[in-house]
């Protein structure tokens, strides 16, 4: 591990002192047909997600702002700690990922999520949240909707190899979107947990 590597790693670390994410009142989701809400969410194409994130393993446990944005196949995730720095900014394509850490040094890979666990150990399936942030299941995915027609729970489970994969909580969806995004997702794979609390979604159809 490199000496950038390891200050960056140490200052995730230091940020990580509240777990605890609130969830946003929301009013009840109008119910709507679960195949015109997927067909809705698979045109956005182009969305800024920002809210609050923490990572949680038997290693380390981090909290931080995030921005996610996602424009076509391009996405970026910035993480930043409570007074605004970055701590990270990671950009992907199919092409290959881009990772900077907090004091300027460049990562080059192939794969963003093994980028990123491999300089800081933070577990994120970043190819899938592309869709899952949303509230989009992948193709393979098995999925439960709501009472109201919405994902409620997501499993990246392969029945075929019986190896576990992400496990997605959807609890709440944003009523500043008219419940058509959601606000509040739990993750969680073996002893790897993510919770996003999302705040604000701009997004274009």
């Amino acid at each position: 591990m490199t000496r950038h590597v390891k200050h960056f790693f140490h200052a995730l670390l230091l940020i990580a002192s509240v777990l605890g994410l609130s969830a946003c009142a929301t009013k009840p989701a109008p119910m709507t047909e679960w195949e015109t809400h997927e067909q809705t969410l698979l045109d956005i194409t182009q969305f800024t997600a920002k809210g609050k994130v923490a990572f949680i393993s038997p290693a380390q446990r981090v909290s931080a702002n995030f921005v996610w944005e996602q424009n076509g196949d391009a996405m970026s995730l910035r993480l930043t700690n409570f007074l605004g720095s970055t701590l990270l900014k990671l950009e992907a394509t199919p092409k290959g990922a881009i990772l900077v850490d907090n004091e300027g040094q460049r990562y080059i890979g192939r794969d963003a999520a093994s980028l990123l666990q491999k300089l800081t150990g933070i577990a994120l399936p970043v190819n899938d949240m592309t869709q899952w942030i949303k509230g989009l299941p992948a193709e393979t995915n098995d999925f439960t909707l709501g009472a109201d027609n919405r994902l409620a729970f997501l499993s990246e489970n392969d029945a075929s190899t019986n190896k576990p994969g992400w496990q997605l909580d959807y609890q709440t969806y944003d009523a500043a979107t008219d419940s058509l995004l959601p606000a509040k997702i739990k993750m969680n794979q073996n002893d790897q947990k993510v919770n996003l609390v999302i705040s604000n979604w701009k997004y274009a159809q």
